[in-house]
């Protein structure tokens, strides 16, 4: 209010001294604030055009849906609406001619209700090399043509056989929701999700010395519901939610025809493979956050939930000439009770300290019943001795702990203990125990540079390490699983940002991890890890500007194994490099009418396995991969709403693994493979659209 009087005050005394000097007073309905922008009425994009890709494959349309040879369409859509009664609604849709199209809608009045409606697909183009001589893929089903089965691949009639499949998958999902809130503090929701995911995938099936690659079909449903209750006041907020999903595999198994002669084992002729099982999960959660001081607050969210899983139990075989006894149930009858919960408070004790504690607690309690079950060998023989499922489970507790203080003007500093404790039923390890104590300096030179430096340990450490006794056939004594193995890892980070100029930032970070597992025997025994990476961005006039950026990444790992169960007597060494190389430019040709810009990147990696053993054996050959990748873009304003757009993208990739390169479907005598080959393509992209705002 006083403020009012005062602007009113200086009002009056300006049109005063205006009409003392005998000047007209200002006409103040036509003043504006230019910094202010306010929406109102109907506002928008429209863009359409057309583009062409010059070549297929699925590796380079693997997500955006580029994967085919020919035009596509280009059409995306943005709307908003702001009426004067607070009512509103925004509209946005994207890739309408491409397989990775989306529509979000959402509209309402605010601060009252709101409405939500979103589609979006998502396709996953896996692999347009896949051969294989079987019938009804994609089905649940799978034959073979005449010919067929033959003792080794090299005898089977694949030349006539074999067909070309395109391993594929494509989400959709549609989603609704509404919330709204019928009093100040309240509000209420409701969210609904419906997906279905369907297509192609590869898996393997066996019949003891024999395998063979199969094409499996995917066709799920899930069904995902929100419901929740919300209250915020000055102090206190809380909010109380069910959240239920449900899946359906409408193909819950795959049966496959045996393309290999089996003369001891008459009966083994087809055999069956279990796909995901249908399932459910429903939960119920609250959340809780209180102010309970001016700079102290605190909250508390819990999450109690149940897994359910009981599809009915396949047959063990489809080998008529087996007598295999009774299972001693119809289905698993799986039960999973779990329980979230996660406390925190969080207080400026200071102007300069900062505490925070929070505590998480983790619990999976599988009920799942137990029994022993008779079980057969690549449908060909009864094992000689029955398994018992084991229901794994674990409870975690940790506790974290912060504090941050400013010790100067311009120097942060950061400190703080984790500690990770987790039991574990029917596995090697009861117990777990990880402490780890980290530090973190920040500081700011001249309002130049800014500096960040962080150091982290932790050392893990097991109860006595056991095989599982279940477990058939026994695990060698010394080995060590390294989630499950004691642990002493070590992490160093240090960020730069540098202001040089005005014109020119540039940006740099360093960070290593060093893991030690020195108490394993076998297994893995040591792991490193190192990032560099740098960027400049540099305004070279009014007119353009250029971004530079590189990244190299280097992974090692060593492991000892036995092939004698017992002490080591090999060890290898995996080393994975990866260098990553950008460069970016725009500029403006013609002011306010034309923009030009252009990026490139490139990607190189390599995969290093070098195994020692006595044996005098060669050494695997390199992994590697190579991407290049450039792009031109130009925008053309013909009008202050109208835009010509155009774009060129090229793109080449090429990888060589040993494991897939010259291996086809009879190049392994007792594996029918996919002759799958490492992928490679030169793609040639041309766009050009008209973009309308309005």
């Amino acid at each position: 209010m006083k403020t009012a009087i005062q602007l009113s005050l200086l009002g009056m005394l300006s049109t005063l001294s205006a009409a003392a000097a005998g000047q007209a007073a200002p006409d103040t309905l036509k003043w504006q604030c230019k910094l202010c922008k306010f929406e109102d009425g109907l506002s928008g994009t429209v863009e359409v055009g057309g583009g062409y890709v010059s070549d297929s494959s699925s590796k380079f349309g693997e997500y955006n849906g580029l994967n085919q040879k020919g035009g596509f369409f280009i059409g995306d859509f943005s709307a908003r609406f702001r009426g004067e009664d607070a009512a509103y609604w925004n509209v946005d849709a994207a890739n309408l001619g491409l397989d990775t199209r989306f529509l979000n809608a959402e509209g309402g009045q605010q601060g009252k209700y709101k409405l939500l409606l979103n589609y979006q697909e998502l396709p996953h183009f896996i692999s347009d090399s896949v051969q294989t001589p079987f019938i009804g893929n994609g089905g649940a089903s799978l034959a073979l043509p005449s010919g067929f089965p033959a003792s080794t691949t090299t005898l089977m009639p694949l030349a006539s056989t074999l067909q070309q499949v395109d391993l594929e998958t494509k989400r959709k999902e549609l989603g609704m929701g509404a919330s709204w809130t019928p009093a100040r503090a309240w509000e209420y929701g409701v969210n609904f999700r419906h997906q279905t995911r369907e297509g192609t995938l590869g898996t393997a099936g066996t019949f003891f010395v024999n395998a063979s690659q199969l094409v499996r079909p995917m066709d799920y449903v899930t069904d995902q519901i929100d419901v929740s209750a919300s209250y915020s006041g000055t102090r206190l907020q809380a909010k109380l939610a069910y959240y239920g999903s449900t899946f359906n595999n409408n193909d819950p198994s795959l049966t496959w025809q045996n393309p290999f002669t089996a003369p001891a084992f008459p009966g083994a002729v087809a055999g069956q493979l279990s796909l995901p099982p249908d399932n459910q999960f429903h939960q119920l959660s609250a959340t809780l956050g209180y102010q309970l001081a001016e700079r102290t607050r605190a909250t508390a969210n819990i999450a109690v939930g149940r897994m359910l899983q009981d599809q009915q139990f396949l047959a063990p075989t489809l080998n008529t000439t087996l007598a295999v006894p009774a299972l001693p149930r119809t289905s698993l009858d799986g039960r999973v009770n779990t329980v979230n919960a996660n406390f925190e408070i969080n207080s400026a004790v200071t102007d300069r300290l900062r505490l925070k504690a929070a505590y998480i607690y983790n619990d999976r309690n599988n009920q799942t019943p137990q029994s022993t079950y008779s079980w057969v060998t690549t449908d060909m023989f009864l094992a000689p001795s029955p398994r018992t499922n084991l229901p794994y489970g674990f409870t975690q507790d940790k506790v974290q702990l912060r504090a941050d203080y400013k010790a100067a003007e311009r120097i942060t500093t950061s400190a703080g203990y984790d500690y990770d404790s987790v039991e574990r039923t029917f596995l090697e390890v009861d117990t777990a125990r990880e402490n780890t104590v980290w530090g973190k300096l920040a500081s700011r030179h001249l309002d130049m540079v800014d500096l960040t430096l962080k150091f982290a340990h932790s050392d893990r450490n097991y109860s006595s390490y056991q095989p599982v006794p279940e477990i058939t056939p026994p695990e060698n004594p010394l080995l060590r699983k390294y989630n499950m193995a004691d642990r002493t890892r070590d992490r160093a980070e240090l960020r730069a940002n540098v202001a040089a100029t005005e014109r020119i930032s540039i940006g740099f970070q360093v960070d290593a991890t060093k893991d030690d597992y020195s108490g394993s025997t076998i297994g893995l025994t040591s792991g490193k890890e190192l990032n560099l990476s740098g960027d400049v961005t540099m305004m070279l006039s009014d007119q353009t500007s250029l971004h530079l950026f590189a990244n190299r990444q280097e992974i090692k790992s060593e492991q000892s194994g036995s092939q004698t169960y017992s002490t080591p007597d090999w060890s290898g060494e995996n080393k994975d490099t990866i260098n990553f190389f950008g460069v970016g430019v725009k500029h403006v040709a013609i002011k306010d009418k034309l923009e030009v810009g252009a990026d490139y990147t490139v990607t190189r990696s390599k995969g290093a396995i070098s195994v020692n053993t006595a044996a005098n054996e060669p050494a695997f050959p390199d992994l590697s991969t190579s991407r290049d990748s450039l792009k031109l873009y130009a925008t053309y304003r013909i009008k202050d709403n109208v835009s010509l757009r155009a774009g060129y993208w090229y793109e080449r990739y090429d990888s060589d693994a040993w494991a897939l390169a010259g291996v086809t479907p009879d190049t392994i005598p007792n594996v029918l493979t996919f002759g799958q080959q490492p992928p490679q393509y030169r793609v040639h992209v041309i766009a050009m659209s008209v973009r309308y705002k309005f």
